[in-house]
């Protein structure tokens, strides 16, 4: 199996890129395998670089590494979708990195002789479609959807990302605060099938495969990558005090145990669901990558992925 390694050189504020070109090349050459690098010049050229490669592969089987943070491996996932000769991993080099935090008996994901000697397990992943950044798309989310004060949180993050000393969870945790003194909701509708089970100005929505965001916020902690149904969070507009008592629980994934959280957040399963916006379009966070979108439609995938599991070595 030829190994392909996709370096984003912007992950994780550019650090250690060249470092890791060196590991590859060392490695590789003691497996005796052959291995190609591929540097990411710019957003969605990582996908457009997995499709070509798979299309020109001809049905030979490979494994991408995505050498990046979870936006990256959103664009590879979705380059390389529809060839099941393709495994897609992960060597986590961005600043979020909640993805590889649904495998917590997987070796090291920062090894490279353990990326090249992992194994294949399949996953699920969510297609979504409608018109998002202003054409209709249909794409796939491999760990989480935020809609609201979670989206909110990342966009601010990523600014703060842009200051000196500021990165992953330090980031987010800004973006929480920043985001709480504002504390805007978002209006929409969400159907399931024909039954409305939403319709109200909520504080966020969040639907999920895994279970974190956020630089490893515990947000999900029923959900399961490979059960074949996605997570629907929605946690109506609660105040400023109420969101910080629950905080605390919420980052560590103890929520949904609190006495009385019904009324607080709304959690169910689906296969599928389609969210409307009640005021024009709204800003929709997938696997950390912010779209605009209009009606968004969300269907699940089973086991539509073949995600590489680096060995324990």
């Amino acid at each position: 199996m030829k190994n392909y390694f996709f370096i984003n050189p912007a992950a994780g504020q550019g650090k250690g890129a060249e470092k890791l070109i060196k590991e590859i090349e060392e490695v590789s050459h003691e497996l005796g395998l052959e291995s190609s690098i591929y540097i990411t010049k710019s957003v969605h050229d990582g996908e457009k670089q997995a499709r070509y490669i798979s299309e020109k592969l001809g049905g030979e089987k490979a494994r991408f590494v995505v050498c990046g943070g979870d936006g990256t491996l959103n664009e590879v996932i979705n380059g390389s979708r529809g060839f099941d000769n393709v495994t897609v991993g992960v060597m986590p080099t961005g600043t979020g990195n909640d993805w590889i935090r649904n495998f917590p008996e997987a070796g090291d994901f920062m090894s490279v002789k353990a990326q090249i000697l992992g194994k294949s397990v399949d996953v699920d992943l969510i297609k979504y479609s409608g018109v998002i950044d202003g054409k209709f798309q249909e794409r796939y989310c491999v760990n989480m959807f935020n809609i609201g004060f979670d989206c909110n949180c990342v966009a601010a993050a990523g600014e703060l990302k842009k200051k000196p000393l500021i990165a992953g969870s330090m980031a987010y945790l800004l973006g929480i605060l920043s985001t709480f003194i504002k504390k805007d909701t978002i209006g929409i509708q969400v159907f399931d099938g024909n039954e409305k089970i939403v319709d109200d100005h909520v504080l966020l929505c969040s639907i999920a495969n895994g279970s974190y965001c956020g630089g490893g916020v515990y947000t999900m902690p029923q959900a399961a990558i490979d059960d074949g149904v996605f997570d629907l969070s929605i946690i109506r507009n609660v105040t400023r005090m109420e969101f910080l008592k629950l905080f605390p629980s919420y980052k560590a994934g103890r929520h949904l145990d609190i006495p009385g959280i019904d009324d607080v957040i709304k959690v169910s399963r689906h296969t599928s669901l389609k969210l409307i916006p009640k005021a024009g379009e709204f800003l929709l966070c997938a696997d950390g990558e912010i779209t605009t979108a209009e009606t968004v439609e969300f269907e699940m995938v089973p086991k539509a992925l073949k995600f590489n599991v680096p060995v324990v070595l």
